[in-house]
């Protein structure tokens, strides 16, 4: 896909001629790397980009002792362990953990012993997302912050073109991510590039296509918040203190990172789609949400959303109080 002529300074297109030494290399990411020669070998390598600024890090967990690498707390190891791993930038790792089990806070304290830049915090189970956001907000060092849930695995490089957005476009407030499906039946597909509002339905763009589409970058509607990045202060109010709201919908089970993105627009923020960083996306591994009462909290929270941004009127003029089996036009975004 084609980047937008006003973003192609983010994003170095990839040099379509062969290669020779001397040549400089362009990659799909916001630093030029420079090449250089192996001394050993002769052969040219690519040196990755060199990344000053700071992040912040919020990484929720809700595990039990299952050590399964797709669920509990392997889950969460498996999240880690890549996010070490694949980031350039210097980051804070900020834990917020409403476990019950005895595992995990011993995983975490040993992670603190090799790692300094870990911050724990152990805390009763939370009602909803928000919560635990500001929570790991209000420990926030720096002017961004990532939300990872912990079902999320980063490949290299993830967070170097939001970057360069937030630093070149001072009024983007978030920047979401590519989302893949993990390894299985749909493995190597997209789960989400961004969110679009369809007939009343929120839609994940991109959905099931080949993972190396939809590398671009564009403005969209919402993002999922289990992968993304925010600029702190749309986040806070102006004596710093985190205002993304609470006590709104039934907890982790759909529409809150929806609301969270329009909260941000009525504030004047703009959200980016950032399809170079990418991460794997276990969808609902940590709470669960596909059972009979989570569906109908779902459609609760729906409701809630219609009735909350001035929706509902023209959505029962319409359908009744009914879930909509056909739905009319798409919603106006604030």
């Amino acid at each position: 896909m084609a980047v937008p002529k006003k973003y192609e300074k983010h994003v170095k297109i990839p040099v379509r001629k062969p290669q020779k030494e001397g040549d400089t290399v362009t990659v799909p990411t916001a630093q030029i790397p420079t090449n250089l020669k192996n001394p050993d070998s002769g052969t040219l390598f690519v040196k990755p980009p060199v990344i000053s600024q700071h992040i912040d890090v919020i990484l929720p967990t809700h595990n039990s002792m299952d050590v399964d690498y797709n669920r509990g707390l392997g889950l969460t190891i498996s999240c880690v362990r890549a996010l070490f791993r694949n980031t350039l930038a210097p980051f804070n790792l900020i834990v917020v953990d409403d476990s019950t089990d005895k595992v995990t806070p011993l995983y975490f304290r040993e992670l603190k012993k090799r790692y300094k830049n870990v911050t724990y915090i152990h805390h009763v189970p939370f009602k909803e997302g928000n919560e635990y956001l500001n929570l790991g907000i209000s420990h926030a060092k720096t002017p961004y912050v990532v939300c990872m849930g912990n079902s999320i695995k980063v490949e290299p490089e993830w967070e170097v073109v939001a970057l360069n957005i937030f630093k070149e476009q001072k009024d983007v407030g978030i920047v979401g991510f590519k989302n893949l499906f993990p390894s299985g039946a749909l493995g190597n597909s997209i789960e989400s590039a961004g969110i679009t509002i369809v007939n009343y339905t929120p839609v994940d763009i991109g959905r099931d296509l080949p993972s190396h589409r939809m590398t671009a970058l564009y403005g969209c509607p919402a993002v999922q918040w289990a992968f993304c990045m925010l600029r702190k202060d749309a986040v806070v109010d102006e004596n710093g203190v985190p205002n993304l709201p609470e006590g709104v919908y039934n907890g982790f089970k759909g529409w809150d990172d929806i609301d969270n993105c329009f909260v941000l627009r009525k504030r004047g923020w703009k959200i980016m789609y950032c399809g170079y960083g990418v991460g794997y996306h276990t969808p609902r591994a940590t709470r669960g949400s596909s059972t009979q009462v989570a569906q109908k909290e779902n459609r609760s929270n729906a409701r809630i959303f219609y009735k909350r941004w001035g929706f509902w009127d023209a959505f029962t003029k319409e359908y009744g109080d009914d879930w909509p089996e056909n739905q009319p036009d798409a919603v106006k975004m604030p």
